[in-house]
């Protein structure tokens, strides 16, 4: 074992008492198959209830295993759930309950998952979690390509045939049973491409995970290009082409995602003294807003942002949910409501922030939030590229929130915010940045440390 190994783990501490599995040992395939096999849930109708059965099956793993972690932190997330169970009181419905409780399980979800990729250091390493990303990356590339391919496609998935007929009408029981591979009105008065929209319901949905998952990918291409695998080929082959897809979906808040993750990540290098990276960064920059104007995707995104009346609605949407919510400022709602204006989207909805402010109140909002800007906090010290991207993604968490809806880009973020504590509780934060020296040319005996430290 490398002796550098330490810095990206720490050892186990001594067992006493009756034997017990280590919580590093978690094995790494439920973490493993529910991003990278996303597709397949999409296709199969399941999508995002995926998310809380893996997250159970990952709870009844945890039990009793030795050692388990909470990471430092988490505290604002557990009151946050209890918070969204008190406001739970104020449902009025019992379809708004049945809402809220799925709502729920998505927030509980994330968070399991952030404590499991803590926790197992030694099955789930910080290659294999990048790489994971990657996967799901690769998954959400094969979905907007589809997307592209088939723009009017739509199937019955096995939901359709497993759920009873009577619930078929029901709009929350369509969107699993029946799929569409773009988010399109060909009626509409406002004539637009379509936006793809597979392997999620939503093309809003597209951008938000993209925009988080795409950073995490090129880093593991990075480590693969470090690594001279033969696998870094494949990976960097769809990385690029995962960008055709994207843009695609015609996401402004995407590039405003993409824009914040890569100011902070040059911000933090710079601070680094890393030149070289700085100027990458710039060069990319310049090279891909040059290729991206060259592009029809370019034409089709100024085209919509001038036809679109969006912005303006959520606007009128927000001060509305603004003025209701002086009814219950603390606990909210419960739940999304709809707004007194018929041609507006129900009051807690357009943004993640908004939903957990119309929700579940004021404390609600600063509990959610809060977790990520203590998240933004934390990866100050953190100016080395990993923990850069890392933080990045919180910075990144706080500003779409604001937009997106992200009951799956949390699936990302909240993962993201333990990957960062753990990566700087290993020495990630003073860890010698992973350039290329001359003598990293000269010998390969750093970049077998290297991979020592990313398989850790």
């Amino acid at each position: 074992m490398s002796p550098r190994r330490g810095l990206w783990a720490k050892p186990a501490p001594a067992r006493i008492g009756p034997l017990r599995e280590d919580a590093q040992d978690l094995p790494a395939w439920p973490f493993v198959v529910a991003y990278s096999a996303y597709f397949l849930w999409w296709v199969l109708g399941s999508g995002d209830l995926m998310w809380p059965l893996f997250a159970t099956v990952m709870l009844v793993f945890m039990i009793g295993r030795h050692g388990l972690r909470f990471p430092p932190g988490s505290i604002l997330w557990v009151f946050f759930l209890a918070w969204v169970l008190a406001s739970m009181t104020m449902l009025d419905t019992g379809g708004r309950v049945i809402g809220a409780f799925y709502r729920f399980l998505l927030e509980l979800s994330p968070g399991v998952f952030a404590v499991y990729a803590f926790n197992a250091r030694k099955s789930l390493s910080v290659r294999t979690i990048v790489g994971t990303m990657w996967g799901f990356l690769a998954s959400t590339t094969i979905g907007g390509f589809i997307a592209m391919a088939a723009p009017t496609l739509r199937f019955k998935t096995l939901m359709y045939y497993l759920v009873p007929r009577a619930l078929h009408s029901n709009d929350f029981v369509k969107e699993f049973t029946k799929r569409a591979t773009t988010q399109w009105n060909p009626s509409s008065w406002i004539l637009s491409d379509p936006r793809p929209s597979a392997p999620f319901i939503y093309s809003n949905t597209y951008g938000n995970v993209y925009s988080l998952i795409f950073p995490l990918a090129l880093v593991f291409a990075y480590v693969l290009w470090r690594e001279r695998s033969k696998w870094r080929f494949i990976v960097s082959a769809v990385c690029a082409l995962s960008v055709i897809p994207a843009a695609a979906t015609l996401n402004r808040g995407m590039y405003i995602g993409l824009i914040v993750i890569v100011v902070w990540v040059g911000f933090q290098r710079l601070r680094a003294g890393a030149w070289r990276t700085v100027l990458g960064i710039i060069a990319a920059i310049v090279v891909g807003v040059g290729a991206w104007l060259a592009t029809p995707a370019s034409q089709s995104l100024l085209e919509r942002v001038a036809a679109s009346s969006s912005t303006e609605d959520r606007a009128s949407n927000y001060l509305e949910t603004l003025y209701e919510l002086q009814q219950s400022p603390l606990l909210g709602f419960g739940a999304p409501r709809p707004s007194a204006s018929p041609w507006l989207p129900s009051l807690g909805t357009q943004g993640q922030f908004w939903t957990v402010l119309f929700s579940h109140g004021v404390v609600g909002a600063v509990l959610f939030m809060g977790t990520f800007a203590a998240a933004v906090c934390y990866a100050w010290r953190c100016r080395d590229l990993v923990g850069a991207v890392l933080g990045g993604i919180a910075l990144a968490t706080l500003v779409e929130s604001f937009y997106y809806g992200m009951t799956t880009g949390m699936m990302v973020s909240l993962v993201a915010v333990a990957l960062l504590v753990r990566w700087r509780e290993g020495g990630g934060a003073s860890a010698p940045s992973p350039q290329v020296s001359t003598s990293d040319r000269r010998g390969s005996s750093l970049r077998r440390s290297s991979r020592s430290r990313w398989s850790s």
